[in-house]
């Protein structure tokens, strides 16, 4: 297992964590219960003492006291110096003590005395041959506040020795086999928790090999965070599988309508160069060959603006402006193409509405959107215009007597290059991507474009904009898709679900 593995790196953690807890915890037990222990010697060397004091008949002599004999042999034993007791008289000359010790053991010390005299009670510990500890309480006895006798019991310490002994045994070998037996469980644990991040490396090295994006990881019940990390992993794979197969579509569509338009042209020079031609001859191949570079940059214009809006590349100068100032200016212009084609142009109604917008990409949007009704309504047709509000929207609607769109093909007019009659689109002059660009500008300003239609009956093209009511003052949005939070406009990088628009 790699060093620098987030595996190890976890498990080493884990590991020291807990070690660091085990040694404290250890230290904490050892000095509590040696605490408590000596605590208990303590209390149990008072509480013989106190006994040994309420004794009856203490007589001072140099053998010991039956009774007291008797109590300690009972309760305590003093086997091997497990418990003794002495009795002082007030000048502190030994009067009885108990058989498993002599006078010469344990004299009374000076600090005991001097504070037996001030009537304290003190304790001490000894060492037998440097060996064996011993604890001892003495104890004074006053009478009339004069020091009548004193009292002294002690116990070897040895088994509060042993017993701290056997414990910092125990915890000496028992903390490194816990340490040992959770670096397995730990790198266990790890390596389960972390199964399905190795999973999404491992599908990541798949589709990053073999470029399939169809793979996904299966997500496991429950909201952790390797779910979400899985969840967000697959959306992540959808959006690169969805914007690929938009390149891949955009490019095969881009290449065959480029390509036309350069047959033609190859054709064209190819077949003129045949022969001698006259001058008219080879004017009307250049008016043609124009006709057709002219077809390729608009193609190409149109495309360099949808690429921009994809990078969130155009910046929109957005002012507060009236909407029906706009409309009036592209209708005039309307009217004159559609006179050509005796079709009938009319504004139906028209409010004054003012919004946050770029006047210069709301007229492009609107002639689109009427040009489009123009060349797909047959003459003799008619084309409304009409401009309300609804609301904190403005409603701009276009509704034509055109060939109308079939309700198969109303999902995808706002797709790139998609064309309802592709013959007659080409023929009049369409390059595929009005709609699409119409759908951007639209994005762009926080509104929204919507389109109903009937074969054969027409098509009406509703577009909503928010009002400038609707936002406190005018903003600028710039390349990075986002606007002044009152701005009320946005790029289309500001759509969550960005779909790939049309144009006729």
């Amino acid at each position: 297992m790699p060093l620098t593995s987030i595996r190890t790196k976890l498990t080493a953690w884990y590991v020291v964590l807990l070690g660091i807890i085990l040694i404290l915890f250890s230290v904490f037990l050892n000095v509590f219960l040696a605490k408590r222990l000596y605590e208990s010697v303590d209390h149990s060397l008072k509480v013989s003492a106190s006994i040994v004091a309420k004794t009856e008949n203490m007589k001072f002599s140099q053998s010991s006291m039956p009774g007291v004999d008797h109590f300690f042999e009972q309760f305590f034993g003093y086997e091997k110096l497990n418990k003794f007791y002495k009795i002082y008289d007030g000048s502190g000359n030994v009067g009885s003590r108990s058989r498993n010790i002599d006078a010469s053991q344990f004299p009374l010390s000076q600090a005991a005395y001097a504070a037996a005299l001030k009537g304290e009670t003190t304790y001490e510990t000894f060492l037998i041959g440097n060996v064996t500890p011993v604890r001892m309480i003495t104890m004074p006895i006053l009478r009339d506040g004069a020091l009548a006798n004193l009292i002294q019991v002690g116990t070897s310490l040895e088994p509060v020795r042993e017993t701290l002994k056997n414990l910092r045994f125990f915890l000496f070998f028992s903390v490194p086999m816990v340490l040992l037996l959770a670096t397995f469980v730990g790198r266990f644990m790890a390596r389960r928790a972390l199964k399905p991040v190795s999973e999404v490396t491992r599908i990541a090295r798949e589709v990053g090999g073999s470029g399939d994006l169809s793979k996904r990881i299966p997500v496991s019940a429950g909201e952790d965070e390797i779910s979400n990390l899985v969840s967000t992993f697959n959306e992540m794979l959808d959006r690169l599988d969805g914007s690929f197969a938009q390149v891949r579509q955009f490019s095969s569509d881009a290449s065959h309508e480029l390509r036309t338009p350069l047959t033609v042209l190859k054709g064209q020079n190819e077949l003129t160069l045949n022969k001698e031609r006259t001058p008219e001859e080879y004017q009307e191949v250049i008016c043609s060959n124009l006709e057709e570079i002219n077809y390729m940059s608009k193609i190409l214009e149109d495309l360099f603006l949808l690429s921009r809006s994809d990078e969130n590349q155009i910046q929109l100068d957005c002012k507060p402006l009236d909407l029906k100032v706009v409309i009036e200016e592209v209708f005039r212009h309307a009217e004159i193409i559609a006179a050509e084609k005796n079709i009938d142009v009319r504004i139906v109604h028209l409010n004054s509405v003012r919004i946050n917008g770029d006047a210069v990409r709301l007229r492009q949007m609107i002639w689109n959107i009427l040009h489009n009704a123009i060349k797909y309504t047959q003459p003799g047709g008619e084309i409304r215009i009409s401009l309300e509000e609804e609301g904190d929207w403005a409603v701009v609607s276009v509704a034509d007597t055109g060939i109308g769109i079939s309700e198969q093909d109303l999902p995808f007019i706002f797709n790139r290059f998609f064309r309802v009659d592709k013959a007659r689109s080409r023929q009049m002059g369409g390059t595929g991507l009005g709609l699409s660009i119409c759908k951007f500008i639209v994005d762009a300003h926080r509104g929204e474009i919507e389109v109903k239609s009937e074969l054969g009956a027409g098509s009406c093209f509703r577009v909503r904009l928010p009002k400038v009511l609707s936002f406190a003052t005018a903003g600028r949005v710039n390349g990075d898709g986002e606007g002044n939070a009152d701005d009320g406009v946005r790029t289309s990088g500001d759509r969550a679900d960005r779909h790939p628009a049309a144009g006729a």
